[in-house]
Order: C-alpha cells, then structure tokens, then sequence
C-alpha cells in the first residue's frame, strides 16, 4: 500500500472500527500491523496525526488500560490478554509521539495531552509486585517504553511534560522496576531516570529530601551489583553513569559529597567493565574517575 490517499483511508478506516468493542481486539491487530507497515518517519507522522485528531480514540484506548486493572493483583492475565493491552498501548505511544506536530502549531492540543493525564493510566502496571510483574513483562516494558518516548523534555512542552511525570511519581515508580525488573525493564527504568535527573527540576526534586537523594544512590548502586551476574550493555552502563554525574552536581554544592561518593560502586571505578566499554568511545566521555 504505497499510494498516500490509500495509506490514509486505510488509516481512517482503522480508527473508525475501533470503536466497534466487538471487533476491537482484532483491529488493534490489524493496526499495529498497520504501524509497522509505515516504514518512513513521514508515514508513521502522518498516522499520529489521524490517531490525535480522530475523536474519542485516546479515550477507547485508555478503556483497554483501565479494563485490565482487576487482575494486578495476582498474575491472571492471559497472554492474548497481555497481548491486546500491548497493542493499545504501542498504540497510545504512536499518538503520543508522532502526533507530537500538532502540538507544535496547535498549544492547545499539548494542553490537551496534559489534560488527560495519561500516566496516571500506566502507574498501576508499574506498582505491581515482582511477582505479578514477571509475567507482565511486556506490558511493564511496553509501559516504560511509552513514558520514555513521552520524555522529550528539551522539545517546546518539555518542561511541562517533565513536572507531570513528578507530579505522577514516576522517580519512586522506576525505582521500583529498576529494583523488581527484569534487565529489559531495568534498562528502560534507568534511562527514564537519567533523563529526569539530567534536568534542572527533575534533580532538584530527587534531591530535595535527605532520604529520596539516598534511596536514590541505593537503588542505582544495587543495580550495578546485578551486573555481576546479568552483564549490561554499554549503553545500560552509561545511563548509571550519567545518573551518578547528575547527582554528583548536587553533592558538590550541597556539601553531601561523602554520601555520594561512598555510594559509588567500586566497579564503575576499577574497570570491571572495561570489556564492555573499550569499544564505545562515547563511554569515556561520562566515565567517573
């Protein structure tokens, strides 16, 4: 399907059907098939657009979230369950990020998405026990994937997207799948982490009480001590670093340096993965010495 009017009646026609329930499952198939289709950045835009413009389909979609809730409590989702909250939520994540553009001629819209307060939607997912967790891997994956694409905090609405997650406890929540998650979730908690501690707000906030700046520290030093038995990529390792050199900043001026460094995992210091970084130049840049 290469011709765009084509590409857009399908679109139209697939936003249309999702709000027929009895035939919902199978079109959140059909348009993730759909999303994957869209092989350019121009296409899977153009997608966003329909899906943030088209009335009551961010609505729908967050019915699909809300339906799931009874069954957090113990692991009883079914994987065609599972499956279907995945689809709406790499739905959700389309909207969100390549319908980003109207944001950009319409302030209104970026409102708008404040307005619905879509992760208080997804917190649920992420509060859940290790063992409930394990078997909804992919949807806390898929859920962590979607509030990292929602972090653009450098782009025009950032800063207002940056004290919504605050607002939401987004810190406490990763903390909690860096702690209770598998290496995949870890790896996505940690970069949410870095990109909230790379910002000026987001490090005040997770410094401003003496016990968060530790439990901070805490968390992400045990994260290093999984390393021993789960080796990180480069990249995994980076996202550490960069959340110690943030809140290193902090220590510096806040005369709190020995807790900080007495925190600091002696691996990331005597080379013990220097097999993993040798080959990544850009390591070296934020490496602590």
């Amino acid at each position: 399907m290469s011709n765009p009017s084509e590409r857009r009646y399908r679109a139209e026609q697939l936003i249309m059907n999702l709000g027929e329930s009895s035939i919902r499952e199978d079109v959140l198939i059909e348009l993730n098939n759909f999303i994957i289709e869209q092989s350019t950045e121009a296409m899977r835009m153009d997608l966003g657009f329909h899906l943030w413009n088209s009335e009551l389909t961010l609505t729908i979609l967050l019915q699909e979230v809300v339906a799931v809730y009874p069954k957090l409590l113990d692991p009883t989702l079914t994987m065609a369950e599972c499956t279907r909250l995945c689809n709406a939520l790499n739905v959700i994540q389309v909207n969100i990020r390549f319908g980003s553009v109207v944001w950009l001629l319409h302030p209104d819209a970026r409102i708008g998405l404040l307005k619905a307060n879509i992760p208080y939607f997804l917190n649920p997912f992420l509060r859940i026990s290790e063992n409930v967790m394990r078997p909804l891997r992919f949807v806390t994956l898929s859920i962590l994937n979607l509030i990292s694409a929602l972090a653009k905090f450098d782009e025009s609405y950032g800063q207002e997207i940056l004290l919504l997650l605050l607002d939401t406890q987004v810190v406490p929540l990763c903390m909690h799948c860096i702690l209770h998650g598998d290496q995949l979730i870890r790896k996505v908690a940690t970069l949410i982490l870095m990109k909230i501690l790379m910002q000026e707000k987001g490090l005040k906030y997770c410094c401003a009480l003496p016990a968060r700046f530790l439990l901070v520290i805490q968390v992400l030093r045990q994260l290093v001590d999984t390393f021993t038995s789960e080796i990180p990529c480069s990249q995994q390792l980076k996202y550490v670093v960069q959340c110690y050199l943030s809140l290193s900043r902090v220590a510096w001026v806040g005369g709190v340096y020995d807790t900080v460094r007495t925190n600091i995992p002696k691996q990331l210091i005597d080379n013990t993965f220097g097999i993993i970084t040798r080959d990544d130049p850009e390591f070296q840049i934020c490496c602590i010495s």
